[in-house]
């Protein structure tokens, strides 16, 4: 017979790996309701032409279309005309857009909200890659001012810190930074476009950004001096952790090279919207991990301001992303709309926790076997329900075993514990704790005290 599984690039969830997913959305949600956002949900499908916008392009290759349905599919290929009308969405920014232009009426002009939840991309399948998997967004839609980055940095730094994630830099630019250094330094318009998108990979593959910026500024001696002085000047201090590239005076001899005078009072008031926004961050939480990084670019377009990414010590690419993007919200709307906010990489996050004991066993639910001593099946689920009532997860063993056989099932089901008498006249428990085959006798809080990890066993 042949193997069978879910379809390419689509995966199953075991019940532990399920367990710790359902873990971090609780825990994400938690943290963020104690700043004021509330979860929204979306379909998982949109029209095509919310999807797709005015054109297509990128995000068309990206779709999983969806055909149209009965006389509708039958009469469009007759007619040759386009057979789907739906696509799944591929991201959680574009059904936002959408959702704030049909709920315009309903929602506070300031708007914060969080969603987690599937998305879809027609990519080609590989190891980490996935065509289905979950995205978790942070936005504040209407807001306007700096204090809006303090409070999403702040909010999202809580959240890494609740998730135990161990060291953490939160890195801070703006999408106006680099473009506005290197043209002040003297490159033209069409050389910003590949240098930023070279600049972008500094971290990951350092050796071929160099060669790629001698490529890119081989004709211009004085610019690519400049340039690689200061990728030198930056990298260096990134690379040792000296901790002074998070100030940004540190780079004031390249600021001072900026021309002419307009360019270099555009960039003064980017450091100074920077500067007033790190400062907040850290008066608000003083054990923030936020610090400067003057090539961080973040690739996506629709950034127009402050831009950041967090990278965990020992992990290669970034764990969440985000910024400003005034431009993007309000194309459905008929009006401008500014918002901020940050994506988290949930299925990286959620790899590092899958690694990590401590992960696992944060997500671990304290279920309890209750023995099946032979006696009748309605007194067994009675017991069972008492035992509930008073707040443990209980599964009851209903096949007729003699003991060993139900330790088994117990150990091969990672149940640490069993119940093999309940006396509810004394409210006592005798229990083995499996994997150390040993027997306890105790009164039923004392147990309770037990599985919540408040005490020895």
């Amino acid at each position: 017979m042949s193997s069978i599984g879910p379809p390419t690039g689509m995966r199953d969830w075991l019940p532990q790996d399920a367990l710790l997913r359902q873990h971090l959305m609780e825990t994400i949600g938690r943290m963020y309701r104690l700043y004021g956002y509330l979860p929204i949900d979306t379909p998982v499908m949109e029209d095509l032409s919310v999807l797709l916008g005015k054109g297509g392009g990128e995000n068309e290759k990206l779709l999983f279309k969806v055909l149209k349905r009965g006389e509708k599919l039958a009469q469009a290929k007759e007619q040759n005309k386009d057979i789907a009308d739906y696509g799944l969405r591929f991201d959680l920014t574009v059904p936002l857009a959408r959702f704030v232009a049909t709920h315009q009426g309903k929602l506070p002009k300031v708007f914060r909200r969080y969603h987690i939840a599937p998305v879809w991309r027609a990519d080609r399948p590989q190891q980490g890659r996935y065509r289905e998997f979950y995205q978790c967004d942070i936005d504040v839609v209407g807001g306007a001012t700096p204090d809006y980055e303090v409070e999403v940095i702040t909010a999202t730094e809580r959240v890494l810190k609740e998730l135990n994630l161990g060291k953490y830099r939160f890195r801070l630019s703006d999408k106006r930074l680099l473009p506005l250094l290197l043209s002040g330094l003297g490159a033209s318009v069409d050389q910003l476009g590949s240098l930023t998108i070279a600049l972008d990979k500094l971290d990951k593959h350092p050796d071929q950004v160099f060669e790629e910026l001698r490529g890119l500024l081989a004709h211009d001696s004085d610019l690519a001096g400049k340039v690689h002085s200061f990728v030198m000047f930056a990298y260096d201090t990134w690379k040792h952790k000296t901790g002074r590239h998070e100030r940004i005076e540190y780079f004031t001899k390249y600021w001072d090279m900026v021309t002419p005078s307009a360019r270099r009072a555009e960039l003064d008031a980017v450091l100074a919207n920077l500067q007033s926004i790190m400062n907040s961050v850290l008066k608000v939480n003083p054990g923030s991990c936020i610090v400067f990084d003057p090539i961080l670019v973040r690739g996506m377009d629709y950034y127009t301001g402050p831009v950041y990414e967090a990278v965990v010590e020992g992990y290669p690419s970034s764990i969440l992303g985000g910024g400003r993007y005034d431009g993007l919200i309000g194309r459905f709307a008929g009006k401008p709309i500014p918002a901020v906010g940050c994506s988290i990489g949930f299925e990286r996050i959620l790899s590092i926790l899958q690694e990590r004991k401590s992960g696992q066993a944060a997500a671990t639910v304290s279920r309890v076997l209750l023995v099946n001593d032979g006696q009748s099946r309605d007194l067994l689920q009675q017991r069972a329900e008492q035992l509930r009532n008073a707040g443990i997860c209980i599964e009851t063993y209903l096949e007729q075993d003699d003991p060993g056989k139900q330790f088994k099932y117990a150990e091969a089901a990672c149940i640490k514990w069993a119940i093999e008498s309940f006396d509810e006249s004394t409210s006592t428990v005798t229990v083995r704790h499996l994997s150390e085959r040993r027997d306890l006798t105790m009164s039923l809080p004392a147990f309770l005290t037990l599985l919540a990890g408040k005490a020895p066993a």
